[in-house]
């Protein structure tokens, strides 16, 4: 008889294989897995935002709408609504980002290969403020299993988190490919940096 790890030993896995350092990452990750079920990506309505009550304040989503080639904002926590200076409620995508296009292209790259993205190191700059920390973003479906969204959360301090290394310049990302149905197969491992988007 083989015998399957628990969850909580494989999202430990996921976790180290993505260098995801964050406790509020790593149980936005659990939640969102255990809501996969075996799925290339869970729908928005099998997420339980009670399971992750104490992530929320640092967790956002975005729709998308495939007529306008455009995603809107939806679920807002509380950090978030603070670093961004207003609800995302509704907004659309690009923008709030309108001088950054690649942050567009690696949201749609998340939901349309599909795959998980891990970042880390300097996620914006806000007036004469930097902000660093680690960025989780996830797909999600609609019922009819097409793409449908893209859940995220953003652990962020307004501190050198990193005092050396291209993480203390900009964003290192991460990428885990969905298609194998497996979080660790195809694992993609830091390759390429992106510059933090300017917030205010």
């Amino acid at each position: 008889m083989t015998l399957v790890p628990p969850l909580s030993a494989r999202i430990n896995d996921h976790a180290k294989q993505l260098a995801i350092t964050s406790p509020t990452l790593r149980r936005v990750l659990l939640h969102w897995l255990e809501c996969r079920t075996g799925r290339l990506m869970p729908m928005w309505s099998d997420i339980r935002p009670a399971k992750i009550k104490t992530e929320l304040p640092f967790i956002w989503q975005y729709r998308y709408d495939s007529e306008q080639d455009e995603f809107f904002g939806g679920l807002c926590g509380e950090e978030i609504r603070r670093l961004m200076g207003r609800s995302i409620k509704n907004e659309r995508f690009r923008d709030l980002y309108p001088g950054d296009p690649h942050l567009f292209s690696r949201a749609k790259r998340v939901l349309f290969d599909p795959a998980i993205y891990y970042g880390r190191g300097l996620l914006f700059t806000q007036r004469d403020r930097q902000c660093f920390g680690e960025r989780l973003v996830l797909p999600f479906a609609s019922p009819d299993g097409m793409p449908a969204g893209i859940l995220g959360a953003t652990d962020y301090h307004y501190s050198f988190l990193y005092r050396a290394g291209p993480e203390s310049q900009c964003e290192v990302e991460q990428w885990s490919p969905l298609g194998q149905h497996s979080v660790g197969k195809g694992l993609q491992r830091p390759s390429a940096m992106s510059l933090p988007p300017r917030l205010g």
